[in-house]
C-alpha cells in the first residue's frame, strides 16, 4: 500500500472508531492523477463513498447485536427470535452463515467506500458486486425469515392476547419491513455506480498502461 493510500485508510479508520463522520467532509473533492492531471470527483461518488463507510460502521454494530442472539441470558429469554433460533437448528445455521458472510461484506463495503473517495476503479467494481450480492441475499433472507420466523410468530400470536400477541405481530411486520428497506441502498448504489458520468470518471482515473499512482 502506498504512503498516500495508507494515510487515507488510517484517517477513515480513525473516523469510524471515533464516530466523527463529519470529518469525512475534509477529504479532498479532487484527485491528482499521474503526470499532473487533476480530476474532480463526481458528487454522487463522494456521497456513496461516505455512505459506504457509514453503513460499514453501522453494520459492525448490527453484527455485534446479532451475535448476542446466540448468547442466551435473562434479558433475551423471552425474545421470540432467540426462542426460534434455539428451537430451529436450520434457522440457527442460516443465521450463523449470514453473520460470517456479513462480516466479509462489511469489510468489502468499507474498502469500497475508501476507494470511491480516492477514485479507485476497483472500488466502483466492488460497490457493484456488493450491491448485487446484498440484493440477492436480502431477497433470500426475506423468504427464509418468512417461513422460519414470521410465520411461526404469527401463528403464536393467534393463540395469545394482549401485549404478547401485539409484540409477536409487531416483530413479524418489522422483520418483513426491514428486509424490504434493506434493499433500497444497494439498488441506489447499483444505479449510480453504472451511470455514464460515474463510469467515465473512473475510466479517466486509469490511463492506458496500468493504474497510475495517486499523489
Amino acid at each position: 500500500m502506498r504512503g498516500g493510500d495508507r494515510r487515507f485508510f488510517q484517517k477513515t479508520l480513525d473516523i469510524i472508531r471515533e464516530k466523527d463522520y463529519s470529518a469525512i467532509a475534509s477529504f479532498p473533492a479532487s484527485i491528482t492523477i499521474f503526470k499532473g492531471k487533476t480530476m474532480q470527483r463526481p458528487t454522487s461518488v463522494t456521497v456513496f463513498g461516505i455512505l459506504n463507510i457509514v453503513f460499514a460502521g453501522l453494520g459492525l454494530c448490527g453484527t455485534a447485536f446479532s451475535v448476542m442472539l446466540f448468547m442466551p441470558s435473562a434479558a433475551t429469554a423471552n425474545n421470540p427470535v432467540v426462542q426460534i433460533i434455539q428451537s430451529s437448528p436450520a434457522y440457527a445455521a442460516w443465521m450463523k452463515v449470514s453473520l460470517g458472510l456479513g462480516l466479509v461484506v462489511i469489510v468489502a463495503l468499507l474498502a469500497a467506500g475508501i476507494g470511491l473517495l480516492n477514485l479507485k476503479p476497483w472500488a466502483r467494481t466492488l460497490s457493484i458486486i456488493y450491491a448485487i450480492y446484498t440484493i440477492i441475499m436480502t431477497l433470500v433472507g426475506v423468504v427464509i425469515n418468512y417461513f422460519f420466523l414470521i410465520q411461526p410468530m404469527l401463528q403464536k400470536a393467534q393463540g395469545q392476547q394482549g401485549p404478547e400477541a401485539a409484540g409477536a405481530i409487531g416483530g413479524a411486520i418489522g422483520g418483513f419491513g426491514g428486509g424490504c428497506i434493506a434493499v433500497i441502498y444497494p439498488i441506489l448504489l447499483l444505479i449510480f455506480m453504472t451511470r455514464p458520468h460515474v463510469v467515465a470518471a473512473f475510466n479517466q482515473s486509469t490511463p492506458q498502461g496500468g493504474p497510475p499512482p495517486l499523489q
